[in-house]
């Protein structure tokens, strides 16, 4: 049986939280249904999956169970008011599949759930809770980056012909954008495992052919702790492929002198990081354009840093820290900043909301220019404070001086 990441005080207090948002969202009470991640759905088997098996962030959120499968049912109208409903598999399948999480007293406690049940016992409790209600509830879903949460939201909706099924996902998205001390802890471990494999990656990079290797070299690193799932599935870009934002193949060779772009994360306990680095194939920064156009990159990076603080918004913040960028004449092909939690693109980046202390937010200003065959993008973790941003990326190297120390072994 995993444990909880997090206290079970906190999974408590979260479940709380919801269903209060959820009523101040929705005009009364009302249930709300979390899922689980699948054993196996066939949208998650045709996508490159490493490491083991990545709990759905909600269902993780206020549960802190990482068994597939199962739902979670929170009843504001009745005790218990959080019962945790569970595949309890088929006994002669064990050989195949493995021991599965039962519905047990130990299982209730070592979750702080109220109750226990098997997944057979939903159906009847859900139709009591959706009647104590006034035939209404809550599900999860959105349409920016659907995950496996909305995929199951929508299979139900079709089933509660008659019922008023209410998204309360922007209810609780608020909830996710301040992380606690716990939660940064977790950010924090991700980051220095991200770091460890970089700092035994880069290194490696004048000594190998393709994208396709660092990458793998990557993958790795990330995985080696624990085997935690990655937070994407990582970018090696060379060249030209550098200038796309969002390049998935990482397969063409590792082209001579150019820059090679590299975003990846790995994951602590469900908490992502995400990082990029832009270094030169061969180690040195000797190429005068990519030289010039890698120091304004990082002098954008350096502004968002210096300007992000709890109380300003990201659309003022991006206007501060592009300005040099566009002021060079060049365009600004994204965001400076988004969201990070138990998503990597945490839900809830709105351009102008203002910062809060406990945020976890990207700094990432970049450059591309195919025709150049040129790409570079610099980006940071940045934890919002009262008085300004803590960089938790801040040991991984990106000055000129220190990136080419680190590739040369220095």
């Amino acid at each position: 049986m995993a444990i909880p990441p997090l206290p079970l005080a906190t999974y408590r207090r979260r479940r709380r939280q919801a269903l209060r948002a959820c009523a101040d969202h929705s005009d009364g009470p009302m249930p709300i249904l979390v899922f689980a991640a699948p054993w196996s759905d066939p949208v998650l088997d045709l996508t490159p999956v490493a490491g083991k098996h990545r709990q759905d962030p909600w269902f993780a959120w206020m549960s802190g169970c990482m068994a597939p499968g199962a739902v979670l049912l929170l009843n504001p109208a009745q005790k218990p008011q959080a019962t945790l409903f569970l595949e309890t598999g088929d006994p002669s399948k064990v050989v195949w599949d493995g021991d599965r999480l039962q519905p047990t007293p130990a299982t209730r406690r070592a979750y702080g759930v109220d109750a226990v049940a098997p997944l057979e016992d939903l159906r009847p409790a859900l139709d009591r809770a959706i009647a104590q209600s006034g035939n209404r509830l809550g599900l999860l879903w959105r349409d920016r980056e659907p995950g496996w949460q909305a995929q199951e939201a929508q299979r139900w909706r079709r089933r509660l012909r008659g019922v008023t099924v209410i998204n309360a996902e922007p209810a609780l998205v608020p909830l996710r954008l301040v992380k606690d001390a716990d939660e940064v802890a977790l950010h924090k471990r991700a980051i220095a495992i991200t770091w460890k494999g970089l700092r035994a990656t880069l290194p490696r990079i004048p000594h190998l052919r393709y994208e396709s290797q660092v990458a793998a070299e990557l993958v790795q690193h990330y995985l080696n702790p624990a085997y935690e799932h990655l937070a994407f599935q990582p970018i090696v870009g060379s060249g030209v492929h550098a200038a796309t934002l969002h390049y998935k193949y990482n397969d063409g060779p590792l082209q001579r002198r150019a820059p090679v772009l590299i975003d990846s994360g790995a994951t602590w306990s469900g908490y992502c990081a995400d990082v990029t680095r832009t270094v030169p194939q061969h180690g040195r920064f000797d190429q005068p354009r990519f030289r010039e156009l890698y120091e304004l990159v990082l002098r954008a990076n350096a502004l968002g840093r210096r300007h992000a603080r709890a109380g300003i918004t990201l659309r003022e913040l991006n206007a501060l820290a592009w300005q040099p960028i566009l002021d060079a004449g060049f365009p600004r092909m994204h965001g400076l900043s988004h969201q990070i939690g138990m998503d990597v693109h945490d839900p809830g980046t709105n351009p102008d909301q203002a910062l809060q202390p406990g945020m976890i937010i990207s700094n990432e200003p970049g450059i591309y220019l195919p025709e150049e065959g040129i790409g570079i993008r610099i980006e940071d973790d940045l934890l919002i404070t009262k008085d300004g941003c803590q960089e938790l990326t801040r040991m991984i190297p990106k000055t000129v001086r220190a990136v080419e120390r680190l590739m040369n072994g220095r």
